[in-house]
């Protein structure tokens, strides 16, 4: 048994060392390489696009492309794709007439994309000069569209604009509202 003691306390010694050099060996976290830093970040949220934005960027077309002059689409039908409180939007779509054709354009707030559309015959043309910005639109109604307190799931809203008509849709969890406003006041004209 004493043969054992100065082994156990060699071993014990040993241990001792070891942990306490490895705790002090440590590179610091400047010294860490790349690959070995831990970087924590919070995802991070796309830019929301104001209507203003999209609106002045649709592309134009060229009726006769032997001819340099270019023309404005007229719109026919506005979709805001999770519009935020202050009435920007993720995506912006644009049911848009061209001679003969429609179709959507889509904006993420870099590129246009294009889509067929099969429009209804009987949608007006909306003058933008005419109509409430969503902006303004929100802002008017804060009291109707924005909750309080904010329920316990986030909201989606998504906002449609034809015939004259904002169209908001609310989402949160299982439940929906709709609020319609006229687009030309910006006053609530129906809600569910």
């Amino acid at each position: 048994m004493r043969r054992n003691i100065p082994i156990i306390f060699s071993i014990s010694v040993l241990l001792t060392l070891i942990l306490c050099s490895a705790c002090t060996m440590l590179p610091s976290a400047n010294q860490l390489p790349d690959a070995a830093r831990l970087q924590v970040s919070e995802p991070v949220e796309p830019p929301r696009i104001s209507f203003d934005e999209a609106q002045h960027t649709i592309p134009a077309y060229q009726l006769d492309p032997d001819r340099v002059s270019t023309f404005i689409r007229p719109i026919y039908y506005i979709i805001g794709i999770d519009v935020d409180e202050s009435g920007n939007a993720r995506n912006w779509i644009f049911g848009v007439r061209r001679t003969s054709e429609t179709e959507m354009l889509a904006y993420d707030g870099k590129s246009w994309v294009t889509i067929p559309w099969s429009a209804p015959s009987d949608l007006e043309e909306i003058t933008i000069d005419s109509i409430v910005s969503p902006a303004r639109l929100f802002s008017q109604n804060t009291a109707v569209i924005v909750r309080s307190p904010p329920p316990a799931d986030p909201e989606r809203r998504e906002l449609e604009l034809k015939q004259g008509i904002y169209t908001l849709t609310i989402t949160s969890g299982s439940t929906s509202r709709i609020l319609a406003f006229n687009a030309t006041t910006g006053e609530l004209i129906a809600q569910s």
